[in-house]
């Protein structure tokens, strides 16, 4: 019986371990989706900022 007891309580705590390394693993996971998003705004908007007149290309060499 006492072992019966041990090995569901370790099993127990095996899972609640296994389910705190995937609620972690998918704070990482939306922490690097939210950085990707950044970093594509950002590059959203330099290629925006950086758009040139064609009035302003210098096209004599």
């Amino acid at each position: 019986m006492l072992d019966s007891v041990s090995s569901i309580a370790a099993f127990a705590t095996q899972l609640s371990t296994q389910k705190t390394a995937q609620q972690i693993d998918i704070a990482v996971l939306k922490k690097a989706q939210d950085i990707q998003v950044q970093q594509g705004k950002a590059a959203l908007q330099l290629i925006a900022s950086s758009t040139v007149s064609a009035n302003s290309i210098d096209v004599h060499v």
